[in-house]
């Protein structure tokens, strides 16, 4: 029998006087208190000034006479601990290192506050049936995530599950999980072992769904079906088969119930549930709802989702992520497209309400989509503040509106929303999702991918917390996994044109643009009004010197809305085909929208200085460009790219006092970034200093980078037939080649 503590530990739960504590520190954690003591090892609640957060620190006691604890010890732990690491699952509690200290090993965890099953049952009395079923729910689930990783629980228990102060269960302990093949210790509570591992037979699927049989007979009569305590493998045997049935004891219960945690304690293993995820349908099945099929296992014709795979194909612009689905099925399912009950408390009207603001945030690419679901979203949790799916919602619309505008404000509006949400139901799969994109555009990867899965955990088949996934792994500067994982997004809703742009966005990171483009007309294609797909289509059609379908890209995008953004860079495509007149026509429109775009009043004054005749309006442009790029500067003064710009600005209007030191500063800044490279040198020609400027442009083009630039440049003519750039170029690619061969290898 395994008696050792269990973690978390139940609020209140005080350590036995059999032992002295361990002092106020251990390694850097300070010990708050003891809260839990077992004939194993001791709990507390310490702190952790690393991650500055409370956690339950659990520590082998010391050997006989106070001896150090052998290598054999912390290996033991070390196999608990990564046990316990090795499973993400929201009803599972995560682990966050090991170690050792003063001759003691140690893992700490999660410090969470509540009760243990045996303790609630010894003071409530049994559980009703609906309340027994929902626990059991989510046991199963958790028990899913354990066997998917290759291990077994091994001592399921009512005093190894936890009902946390907000109400989510824990299954605890994995002391004596282990992989599934080569296990014939039949270590574990009598009570809840399966007749075959009295038997001297290995531990099983099958063992671990009988244990969370017996623990939903518990659960409802406060009685284990037969006590095996002290009893010999044969007198086991006999108990077992006079056990008496659980509709002797509770004949109210309803059969579906009855049924189902007698199939789990069938004594014929083979009879039992095949699978964790087998136990939690038929569980759902007697709430009257069903439960997501496991990974890899197909769901069953016909059968409908519950706890929301509910994620209809909301939202988004390249890393803004859209809606989904609810702890109960509020909203139409992505998988049937028929209007799904709407949840207790909540009204159809609000349900309709809610679903058109998801249809909304499909449609992210039009600021007034955005704004328009903002009000939904907010109108009802003004009308019902109990509503967390309209509360993520929300959530999410501001994270959308931040990626679209990036203001801070909205993305504090975000993050405050989502958190509400999730204080109402921390297991919100749209939530978590959302925070996990949040925490990727804020730097912290590894919190955005524990998110993203748990979100997925949740909901395994929404195409949202795949593009959740996806940020976490781009992040992290896992692209290969990034974009498998959008991809998951685009197979699950292949109707949703959000999903191929951000796959686009990826492979144009990488530099592949074919790939890029292809994606990104699929984009066009599912929706030819998504404005973000056709500028960015656009955009790598000049990349790929395909001039005229990015003018046809940006004029389509001008058509649907008049974006300043679009006619600047049309504004490009006609410089670039030597269009000077219709360049400049183009600038003075994105002027005209946004007049404090430095990059519009630049790119005005190179359409003026290449045309040849207008030297005096080129300097004007320039010297408006410069006003607006020194007041970015004093709040980004080590922006490379900004300085690299006012370099170049600089040089256009013959002034090397200002330009150089902004050039050489922004190349100390960023020695390696092709576009800085490429201004730089731009402006060292045009202050005919062409010696410095050969290299840089030379390593900015072996790069394709502003080829099309380069090769139509007015300005650059002398220096393109110089024999020296043409020996620079040649090196440059001869030391890209050399140096992609060393990566590759």
């Amino acid at each position: 029998m395994h008696d050792d503590v269990t973690l978390p530990l139940e609020e209140g739960q005080r350590a036995s006087a059999e032992a002295a504590p361990a002092r106020d520190r251990w390694g850097s954690f300070r010990l708050i208190e003891r809260v839990g003591f077992g004939g194993f090892g001791e709990v507390y609640r310490a702190w952790d000034p690393n991650l500055e957060r409370e956690v339950a620190l659990k520590l082998l006691l010391p050997g006989a006479d106070g001896a150090k604890q052998s290598e054999e010890d912390y290996q033991s732990m070390l196999r608990e601990a990564r046990a316990l690491a090795s499973v993400r699952h929201t009803n599972i509690v995560s682990v966050y290192g090991i170690d050792r200290h003063d001759g003691r090993v140690g893992f700490w965890m999660d410090f969470v506050k509540g009760r243990t099953l045996s303790g609630l049952l010894g003071s409530q009395g049994a559980f009703g049936y609906r309340e027994a079923a929902l626990i059991g729910l989510d046991v199963a689930r958790a028990l899913s995530a354990v066997h998917r990783a290759g291990l077994l629980h091994r001592d399921i228990k009512a005093e190894n599950v936890m009902r946390e102060e907000g109400g989510r269960i824990l299954l605890m302990d994995l002391g004596l999980s282990s992989m599934k093949h080569g296990q014939t210790n039949s270590s574990g509570t009598p009570a809840y072992m399966a007749p075959e591992l009295w038997q001297g037979r290995s531990a099983t699927v099958e063992s671990d769904i009988y244990a969370v049989g017996v623990l939903l007979y518990f659960l409802v009569t406060g009685e284990h079906p037969v006590r095996l305590g002290g009893l010999s493998a044969k007198e086991a045997a006999e108990a077992m088969a006079k056990r008496r049935p659980l509709m002797d004891l509770r004949p109210d219960l309803p059969e579906s119930f009855l049924r189902t945690v007698g199939r789990a304690m069938e004594i014929d293993p083979a009879k039992r549930f095949q699978s964790a995820g087998q136990m939690a349908a038929a569980l759902a099945e007697c709430l009257g709802t069903s439960a997501p099929a496991e990974a890899g296992v197909a769901a069953q014709p016909g059968r409908r989702k519950s706890r929301a795979i509910l994620w209809p194909a909301a939202a988004v612009l390249v890393g803004v992520l859209g809606l989904a689905a609810a702890k109960t099925p509020r909203v139409r399912s992505w998988l049937h497209l028929a209007p799904a009950p709407v949840a207790e408390g909540i009204s159809a009207t609000a349900n309709d309400q809610y679903l058109q603001a998801q249809e909304l945030l499909k449609r992210s690419y039009k600021d007034a989509n955005v704004a328009q679901a903002i009000a939904i979203f907010q109108k009802l949790v003004n009308d019902d503040p109990s509503f967390a799916l309209a509360e993520a919602g929300l959530g999410t619309a501001y994270f959308t509106k931040c990626r679209n505008t990036r203001d801070g404000d909205d993305l504090d509006k975000a993050k405050a929303a989502t958190d509400k949400a999730l204080a109402m139901d921390k297991d919100l799969a749209p939530a978590l999702a959302t925070r996990a994109r949040m925490e990727a555009m804020g730097g912290h990867p590894d919190l955005a991918l524990a998110d993203a899965k748990s979100a997925l955990d949740k909901e395994p088949r929404s195409p949202e917390a795949y593009a959740a996934l996806a940020d976490a792994y781009n992040a992290l500067g896992k692209q290969a996994e990034a974009i498998d994982a959008i991809q998951k997004a685009i197979d699950l809703a292949p109707e949703n044109s959000m999903w191929p742009l951000r796959l686009g966005g990826y492979y144009m990171a990488q530099g592949k643009l074919p790939e890029a483009a292809a994606q990104w007309q699929s984009a066009a294609n599912l929706d030819p009004q998504n404005t973000f797909a056709l500028y960015d289509l656009g955009a790598v059609n000049m990349r790929q010197n395909r001039l005229a379908d990015a003018r046809g890209n940006f004029q389509d995008v001008l058509k649907l809305v008049p974006d300043a953004a679009s006619y600047l860079q049309l504004g490009s495509v006609y410089l670039l085909q030597g269009k000077y007149s219709d360049a400049i026509d183009m600038d003075r429109k994105a002027i005209e929208l946004d007049g404090s775009n430095r990059e519009a009043w630049a790119n005005l004054g190179s359409a003026y200085a290449w045309s040849g005749d207008k030297h005096e309006e080129a300097v004007e442009a320039y010297q408006k460009a410069i006003l607006i790029g020194e007041k970015s500067r004093s709040l980004s003064p080590d922006d490379p790219l900004l300085l690299a710009d006012l370099a170049d600005y600089y040089a256009s209007i013959s002034n090397p006092q200002e330009s150089l030191p902004l050039a050489r500063k922004s190349l100390a800044l960023a020695p390696e970034d092709p576009t800085v490279l490429y201004i730089a040198g731009d402006a060292y020609e045009a202050l005919g200093q062409r010696a410095k400027a050969i290299p840089l442009i030379a390593r900015a083009v072996a790069h394709g980078f502003r080829v099309n630039e380069f090769e139509r440049s007015p300005e650059l003519a002398s220096l393109r037939s110089d024999p020296n750039f043409a020996a620079a170029l040649k090196k440059a690619k001869e030391d890209l080649a050399v140096d992609n061969a060393k990566k590759m290898n």
